[in-house]
């Protein structure tokens, strides 16, 4: 599993009463699986990680898997607030026969340096699964340095980087950097989807929730972008930006689970304390998804 190409970050749904809706969830899969997507991961922050249960997040990691049938390699996320626990989802991953790891600094105080590196060994050494580190500092309040993870780099398992930045010349200039500070080979990925959809990076890899529920549009508009096909990545960029952009406006994982009614996915409603979307909001979605179609075909 070297982390790259479109990888796909499903949502969990849930069902009327706030439980898994485990079926659903390994339709999403399936799904993912058929429509070509190159990996998919699950217990991201568009899976709601966060509200889940350990006894569910195993559950979920087992389903995915399961679903997927070997048809695509399933990724598990990991994070957690305590090293014991991320360490406890590290080998229950591993025993679901996941393909990889993906793992941020969450923690309640926000994590140094020192505290970074010495969770990534101690989760390097607990598994010999891929790991893919992801920088979401606008969550966990802490902002990968580009030394610190060249370091994070020798340790033999990570192999990946979940990178995020405000504009395309910054993440342009991150991943020239990192690549001068490494002899490693490294996917150095791109996690933000109003850049994916600007069409003006490339990256290793786009990691995306809402690729998740539009996978179709969001390969064709990377393919165009990776193969240096101008015009159709201008094409898809013109009707995806303002559906992408109406998404990201809501609130985050509340406005995917509005999303995917408006895909036809039977995913509920956030778990509490998370509020859903406003209705209202459920209208100009469908319309613009209506433009998508119309342009891209369904």
């Amino acid at each position: 599993m070297d982390f790259t190409g479109l990888i796909a970050y499903p949502i969990t749904p849930f069902t009327p009463d706030g439980e898994i809706n485990y079926p659903e969830l390994g339709g999403m899969v399936t799904g993912l699986a058929r429509a070509g997507v190159d990996a998919v991961a699950v217990l991201g922050s568009s899976g709601s990680f966060a509200y889940l249960s350990t006894a569910e997040r195993t559950r979920v990691a087992r389903t995915a898997i399961e679903a997927a049938g070997g048809a695509v390699p399933v990724v598990v996320g990991i994070s957690s607030v305590g090293t014991r626990e991320v360490l406890d989802a590290a080998v229950d991953a591993a025993q679901a026969g996941a393909a990889g790891l993906v793992l941020s600094p969450v923690s309640y105080v926000p994590l140094t340096n020192e505290e970074v590196l010495a969770q990534t060994q101690a989760v390097s050494a607990e598994t010999g699964l891929p790991i893919c580190l992801y920088n979401n500092p606008g969550t966990t309040q802490f902002d990968y340095g580009l030394d610190l993870v060249a370091e994070l780099l020798d340790l033999q398992n990570v192999v990946a980087f979940k990178d995020t930045a405000p504009d395309a010349e910054t993440f342009n200039a991150r991943y020239a950097k990192l690549r001068s500070l490494t002899s490693r080979p490294v996917s150095h990925g791109l996690s933000g989807d109003l850049l994916m959809v600007s069409g003006s990076i490339a990256a290793d890899a786009w990691h995306t929730g809402p690729g998740a529920l539009l996978p179709m549009y969001y390969s064709m508009l990377r393919n165009a972008v990776v193969a240096g096909e101008t015009e159709q990545a201008k094409v898809c960029r013109k009707v995806l930006l303002p559906l992408i952009q109406h998404v990201v406006d809501l609130r985050k994982i509340s406005g995917l689970h509005l999303l995917a009614k408006v895909c036809g996915i039977n995913a509920g409603d956030p778990r509490r304390p998370l509020l859903p979307a406003p209705g209202s909001e459920q209208r100009e979605l469908g319309r613009l998804l209506d433009v998508v179609e119309a342009t891209l075909g369904t």
